[in-house]
């Protein structure tokens, strides 16, 4: 993985105090590259593909679909906010954790957002509704496509970001202001899973 403190050191800017937000977003910017470095858009594509025919071909009608696709969204779109908040735990204790201690912060979440999937679901539903019924289905499996490939990439990143070998590298952003640092880890891994996704074609 790179070396974030010796990147920090070309650009002239020493101690990580010091880092600028632009700065921090360059850092994070290039330890993803890094990370889905050997991800393709085909594979990619296949993925999220099989996991949309997979939805299709399940539901015994479209109205199934629409309510499957839904519930989809809003437990992916919940999931990619406990992410944020683990990486946020991470930062703000200034700590590492185990892989497995992370492990069970991501489980304990998934079953709270499961617990909670009918009333998010209607959310969800109300945010969409202004859209025709083609129009909304189409949103919405692009959505959910995006928000999945955006969660295995924050998910891969703080797996990466604990792991021992990257833990004397990784402590510096214990020196910037977690506020800064996750509104660019939001903002990149979505911007990354748009990336990875462009010229997706689903059919309809």
């Amino acid at each position: 993985m790179l070396d974030v403190h010796h990147y920090i050191q070309e650009q002239g800017r020493d101690p990580w105090m010091e880092v600028t937000k632009e700065e921090l977003s360059q850092v994070l910017s290039a330890l993803m590259q890094q990370l889905i470095g050997s991800w393709t858009k085909e594979k990619i594509h296949s993925d999220v593909l099989e996991v949309i025919m997979k939805m299709r071909i399940d539901a015994g009608h479209e109205e199934e679909y629409m309510q499957l696709l839904l519930g989809n969204v809003a437990f992916a779109t919940e999931s990619t906010y406990a992410l944020q908040n683990v990486l946020q735990t991470i930062l703000t204790n200034q700590a590492f954790p185990t892989t497995a201690a992370v492990e069970a912060m991501m489980e304990e979440a998934q079953a709270r957002i499961q617990d909670q999937l009918p009333t998010l679901i209607d959310r969800y539903a109300s945010h969409f509704s202004q859209l025709e019924e083609h129009e909304r289905k189409m949103q919405l499996e692009r959505s959910y496509c995006a928000i999945l490939v955006a969660n295995r990439i924050k998910t891969d990143f703080i797996f990466s970001f604990i792991h021992e070998q990257n833990q004397e590298i990784m402590k510096n952003f214990f020196t910037v202001d977690p506020k800064d640092m996750l509104e660019a880890f939001h903002h990149l891994s979505g911007a990354y899973a748009t990336l990875l996704l462009e010229g997706l074609e689903l059919t309809y």
